[in-house]
C-alpha cells in the first residue's frame, strides 16, 4: 500500500525540508478564507441573504487546515497545532467544538469502520439501516451526533480490552470559548447569518463523510473523491495511512489520484440506492486499539 503513495510521501518529504512551508501556506490560505467569509456577512448584512451558502462552503474549508489539520498535529507538528485547532474553531464561533472533534476524530482513524468508530457509532448505523429518513433529517441538524457521542460518555467497551481515546483539555475550550465571545461583542455578526452558516457547515461536513466512508463495495476503508473546496480532504486513502501529512501534501498529490466519487453521485446514492452503505471491517469483534497500529504513529500525537 505505501508504494501506492509514494508521490504523497516525497511531496511532505520536500515540504517538512523547509519547516516555515507549510504554516506559512496555510495561514495565508486561511486569511483568504476567512476574508471570504467576512465579505460573505458584508453581503448578508446588504439584503444578499444567499451568501450565507458561499460562507458556510468556505467555512468548512477552513476547519480542514485549522482544526482536522490540528488535530492530526499536520501544521507545525508541535504543540502548537492545539492552539491553532480551537483557534481555528472559535473565529468561526463553534469554541467547544474543536476539543471534543479532536478526541473523537482520532479515535476514528485508530478504529475506523469498526464497530467502535466514533463517526459510526450503532445507534446511528441502526438508525441508517431501519429510518434512512430519519438519519438524514438528524444529520441536518448542526452537531447533533457529536453532542449525542459526548453526552453518552465512554463508548461501550471490549471486555478483554479498554479503548484509548485521547483527552479533551478544558483550557483550551475556556479560551476559546472567550476568544468567540470577544469576536462576537466586536464584529458583532447577524444572528441569522451565525445559524445559516453553521447549517450549511454542518451539511456540508454530513456529505464530505458520505464521500469519505460510504459506497457499494465491500472490504474498502474509505474514497478517494472530489469535494468543492475540500482542501486535499479528498485525497482520503492516503489521509489514513498517514494522517500526519498536511493539507496541502494531500491537496496537491489528488491531482495525480483517480477519484472514487464525487457529492453528486453520494448523494444520489443515499437517497435511492439501498446497497449504499457505509464501509464496516469483516470483523467488527476484533479487539480495540489501545496504540496505533505500527504504520499510524502519529495518530494521537501530545497524548
Amino acid at each position: 500500500m505505501k508504494a501506492v503513495f509514494d508521490k504523497e510521501i516525497k511531496i511532505e518529504k520536500y515540504l517538512r525540508h523547509y519547516k516555515w512551508l507549510v504554516p506559512l501556506v496555510t495561514l495565508l490560505a486561511a486569511g483568504l478564507l476567512y476574508t471570504g467569509i467576512y465579505w460573505c456577512v458584508a453581503g448578508f448584512r446588504a439584503g444578499y441573504y444567499f451568501t450565507v451558502i458561499p460562507a458556510g462552503i468556505l467555512a468548512h474549508a477552513f476547519m480542514i487546515i485549522t482544526v482536522h489539520d490540528g488535530a492530526h498535529k499536520a501544521l507545525t507538528r508541535t504543540a502548537a497545532d492545539r492552539l491553532i485547532m480551537n483557534l481555528g474553531a472559535s473565529l468561526i464561533l463553534i469554541p467547544f467544538y474543536a476539543e471534543p472533534f479532536r478526541k473523537y476524530h482520532l479515535t476514528h482513524h485508530a478504529n475506523t469502520n469498526t464497530a467502535v468508530d466514533p463517526l459510526w457509532p450503532e445507534f446511528k448505523r441502526e438508525m441508517y439501516k431501519r429510518r434512512r429518513w430519519l438519519y438524514l433529517i438528524c444529520e441536518c441538524i448542526p452537531i447533533l451526533f457529536t453532542m449525542v457521542l459526548v453526552l453518552s460518555g465512554k463508548q461501550k467497551q471490549n471486555a478483554r480490552v479498554v479503548l484509548k481515546q485521547p483527552k479533551v483539555k478544558a483550557k483550551y475550550m475556556i479560551a476559546a470559548i472567550l476568544f468567540s465571545l470577544a469576536l462576537i461583542v466586536w464584529v458583532k455578526p447577524p444572528a441569522l447569518f451565525v445559524v445559516g452558516l453553521l447549517f450549511i457547515l454542518n451539511l456540508t461536513g454530513a456529505l464530505r463523510h458520505w464521500c469519505e466512508h460510504m459506497g457499494i463495495e465491500r472490504n474498502k476503508e474509505s474514497n478517494t473523491f472530489w469535494f468543492p473546496l475540500g482542501m486535499g480532504i479528498g485525497n482520503h486513502e492516503a489521509h489514513h495511512l498517514y494522517p500526519h501529512f498536511s493539507w496541502l501534501t494531500m491537496m496537491i498529490g489528488l491531482f495525480s489520484r483517480k477519484r472514487d466519487t464525487n457529492p453528486v453521485k453520494a448523494l444520489r446514492a443515499l437517497l435511492v440506492d439501498c446497497d449504499f452503505v457505509h464501509y464496516e471491517k469483516t470483523a467488527l469483534s476484533a479487539p480495540l486499539l489501545t496504540k496505533p497500529p505500527a504504520d499510524k504513529k502519529n495518530i494521537f500525537p501530545g497524548t
